[in-house]
């Protein structure tokens, strides 16, 4: 057995032994629930992930102390491999990288690292309590990680109960109105009309058999075209990888800054790929557009801005989901709708999404 899978070894016997303890141990403890009350009821979950982390490491290694040397314990092997097959094993609510997010290149979790993170308030919690454990480890660790997964497994019983079953249903307009209110009530920092919008062009091209392949669905909004190597949120590409059109989808200005960000992602793709794009299709709100842009003068196609080489169109989001829907097929429709679905019932997705589309189907 190698040195890792001997590591891993024993952080599932670590983390096993926190589950069974959540359930069957009557834990309590004033100061680390209300720390932890904090970390989840924000949406950067990054936070309580890195403190789960923390506990893991503490564990493994009686000396080592986050607060001074926090890569001294290789988070990211340990949150990407272990804790995150835990994770999904107990159907507990995750993020791909949360931890490095949030503690990327940093040395230690201390007050110079709080400060310089958003939220500060709720960065400070994940230093308060790792000094809490670095103080008594024998003590507190077990504490801590114990109370985790008190939290997480409260968390994912609680999040099951927002799951809905729906019937097949391939009408436009219905479908339309649901895409409609979850845009503009629960946009989700981009993920829903990202989604919505990936999953419209996914199941288009399933049912008409056109081969093209739809990607970028599984990445957040917040996923970067550096992180992911792709140039756009939603790509649509040839069976051999080859990326043809570019989809940008945005609930937020698609400002001067954007498009040049863009532009230099669009000319290093095309550089490394030997590719030629030239036309980024932009699909937002009117408000969302440049306001240099260059106005067409219709309601769908909203015009164009022109930056280098690469020129920009604007697509109205609302006119464009209807678009989508109007011209799929039956069968498009209804797999949209079932995956539609699927995502929402998925445990990370957030959870005023949930509750929004269960009050849409209890009308």
């Amino acid at each position: 057995m190698s040195e890792i899978e001997e590591r891993n070894k024993k952080v599932f016997l670590i983390l096993e032994q926190f589950y069974k303890d959540a359930k069957g141990k009557k834990i309590s403890d004033s100061f680390v629930e209300s720390k932890l009350d904090v970390l989840f009821s924000t949406s950067a979950w990054g936070f309580r992930e890195i403190v789960f982390v923390v506990c893991v490491a503490m564990k493994l290694n009686k000396d080592f102390r986050a607060s001074t040397a926090l890569y001294d314990c290789n988070p990211r092997a340990l949150f990407e491999g272990p804790i995150k097959e835990f994770f999904i094993k107990n159907n507990f609510p995750h993020r791909q990288s949360g931890p490095l997010n949030v503690a990327k290149a940093t040395k230690g979790l201390n007050n110079e690292w709080a400060i310089q993170r958003r939220p500060a308030d709720v960065a400070k919690v994940v230093v308060e309590l790792v000094d809490y454990m670095e103080q008594d480890p024998a003590k507190r660790v077990d504490l801590v990680g114990i109370l985790l997964c008190k939290k997480y497994i409260s968390i994912s019983k609680e999040l099951k109960k927002l799951e809905i079953t729906i019937a097949k249903n391939n009408d436009p307009i219905f479908l339309f109105d649901l895409c409609k209110e979850l845009i503009t009530k629960t946009p989700d920092s981009g993920n829903t009309p990202q989604k919505i919008a990936g999953l419209l062009l996914k199941n288009y091209h399933l049912s008409m058999s056109t081969g093209v392949v739809v990607t970028g669905l599984e990445d957040r909004a917040s996923v970067t075209s550096t992180t992911s190597k792709k140039p756009g949120d939603i790509n649509e590409e040839n069976k051999d990888g080859t990326i043809y059109k570019i989809y940008e989808i945005t609930v937020k200005p698609f400002d001067k800054a954007r498009i040049i960000d863009s532009c230099n992602c669009v000319n290093i793709y095309n550089s490394e790929n030997g590719t030629n794009i030239k036309e980024i299709t932009v699909i937002c709100r009117k408000e969302d557009c440049p306001s240099d842009m260059e106005p067409s003068g219709l309601n769908l196609y909203l015009g164009r801005f022109i930056n280098e080489n690469i020129v920009y169109y604007f697509w109205d989001l609302f006119e464009w989901v209807a678009s989508m829907l109007q011209k799929s097929n039956d069968n498009a429709k209804e797999l949209f709708y079932k995956d539609l679905n699927d995502y929402i019932n998925a445990i990370n997705t957030n959870v005023e999404v949930k509750k929004l589309w269960q009050k849409l189907h209890n009308k």
